[in-house]
């Protein structure tokens, strides 16, 4: 997926109508930097800007043949090396005759007969915001929606699936977003468990194995301790949409989606503002994000010395 600029075809348009809205014969002058210009938006649409074209190729690249023959009769000579440089014509030579720039005309005219056909069919979507969320913020970056302070503090993989979320909210993949916040989620409560339980590398089977562990550290109130509104919350979240959206027969509404979005930016916010305060001074490190990419945090220093 590429964003384009939709100016670029205004400019592209506007462009090629200004050399095709010279008529008659055209002072040499006069002609250069339409021709030149109009010349230059026709290669780059064959070269995929803004987008690839398909059928109308062709008739393009006759165009610039067309274009490029009157260019090089008219506004280059050769060096002493007989290498083509450019020359700009002076007030003193004849106009260019009507007939060669209705040469010119008749290719931009079937040219436009071919792309106006494969511009019917081209893929072309209108992305409406959702919210108060900026749609090119949210494809693009997501996961800013986090605490700048907060984000070394969120995994990797949480991040890119946040962004994923984003993603697909905004272009109305509704269940697709609600699948990639619950992972998002999960991505930072297996770290959230890990700090807070002193193992590291311990990875348990589903979201309620996490909770109900993390629970029986919060009742013996060690210094740092997950906080039970934080454990309340994540149960709530896998009871109301985690364990429904696994269900193929489960669809989420924009609502839902938006609401599930609202309730995982919170979640991720609440446990990586405890693992940032549980990490401030103490040993040993955690890992937090897999691959060559590691962010460590450290584990506090009370619950190393309990064995957690």
């Amino acid at each position: 997926m590429e964003r384009i600029n939709p100016f670029s075809f205004y400019d592209f348009g506007k462009t090629i109508q200004t050399l095709v809205e010279l008529t008659g014969n055209v002072a040499s002058q006069r002609l250069f930097w339409p021709l030149w210009q109009a010349k230059g938006k026709m290669e780059e649409l064959i070269t995929g800007q803004p987008i690839p074209i398909g059928i109308s190729e062709g008739k393009a690249r006759e165009t610039v043949r067309r274009m490029a023959a009157l260019y090089n009769e008219k506004f280059q000579v050769l060096d002493a090396d007989g290498k083509p440089t450019l020359r700009f014509p002076d007030e003193k030579e004849p106009p260019v005759n009507e007939w060669e720039l209705n040469w010119i005309r008749l290719a931009i005219k079937e040219f436009e007969t071919v792309f106006a056909e494969e511009m019917r069919e081209t893929a072309t979507y209108f992305v409406p915001r959702r919210g108060i969320y900026h749609t090119p913020a949210l494809v693009d970056a997501a996961d800013e929606t986090f605490p700048a302070d907060l984000r070394p503090h969120i995994p990797q993989k949480a991040k890119e699936d946040w962004k994923a979320a984003g993603r697909c909210l905004a272009f109305n993949l509704l269940s697709a977003s609600g699948f990639h916040v619950a992972r998002a989620v999960e991505a930072c409560l297996e770290v959230y468990y890990q700090l807070f339980s002193g193992k590291p590398d311990e990875t348990l089977n589903g979201w309620k194995d996490y909770i109900i562990a993390l629970e029986k550290i919060a009742a013996k109130n060690p210094t740092p301790c997950p906080l039970k509104k934080t454990l309340t919350e994540l149960d709530q979240m896998r009871e109301d949409y985690r364990n429904p959206i696994v269900h193929p027969r489960v669809v989420l509404t924009e609502s839902d989606a938006r609401m599930l979005f609202a309730n995982g930016e919170s979640l991720i916010i609440a446990m990586a503002q405890e693992l940032a305060e549980a990490a401030n001074g103490v040993q040993p490190a955690l890992q937090l994000e897999g691959g060559s990419n590691v962010k460590t945090i450290e584990a506090p220093q009370a619950l190393v010395a309990s064995g957690k």
